[in-house]
């Protein structure tokens, strides 16, 4: 089932007034959100997925809000009335997340060594995307400032990680 339409299976409940604002965040995130972005750890990151999950993610919250287009509240301003987060750094987050766990493997592990392990052959051959998993995470890093030949010890770090994971790039963001 597609994610809209899980959202729309609940619209009496949108829509319900009895149920307050923050239950109804709660159960978005933990329903929708969580269908929504499930595996998205393995997701790799174009600007059209990211703009896609935003849409997705502040129609619905306008939804839930109650917020109309003849209202003209822009997006951040819905972010900051409901507390949510935008989807895409989420997604980032988890990703982040992720590579850490892989990253602190044993060496000999099929996780790790994919890490870092190159095809043979020179560059990207015809048909093949020009984005990848491990290109989106080498992205993430340079974003939070952290150098690909350092990406181990810094990872090696469990409380160093999770602050840069939870970190949002500052260049990502709209005022």
């Amino acid at each position: 089932m597609a994610k809209a339409a899980v959202f729309r299976r609940l619209d009496n409940l949108w829509r319900s007034s009895t149920l307050s604002l923050k239950i109804k965040l709660v159960l978005y995130t933990s329903l929708i959100i969580s269908t929504a972005i499930y595996a998205s750890e393995t997701w790799k990151s174009t600007a059209r997925i990211r703009q896609q999950l935003d849409v997705f993610h502040y129609r619905n919250l306008r939804k839930i809000v109650g917020i109309t287009w003849k209202d003209h509240v822009t997006n951040m301003e819905v972010l900051s009335r409901t507390g949510q987060r935008r989807l895409q750094d989420i997604v980032a987050e988890r990703r982040l997340r992720m590579a850490g766990h892989i990253i602190r493997m044993s060496p000999g592990r099929p996780a790790n060594h994919a890490m870092s392990w190159t095809p043979r052959g020179s560059g990207r051959r015809r048909g093949l995307p020009t984005k990848t998993w491990r290109s989106t995470f080498k992205e993430d890093l340079v974003d939070r400032g952290v150098d690909w030949n350092s990406v181990r010890s810094v990872a090696a770090d469990r409380s160093r990680w999770q602050t840069l994971a939870a970190h949002c790039p500052v260049k990502d963001r709209r005022t």
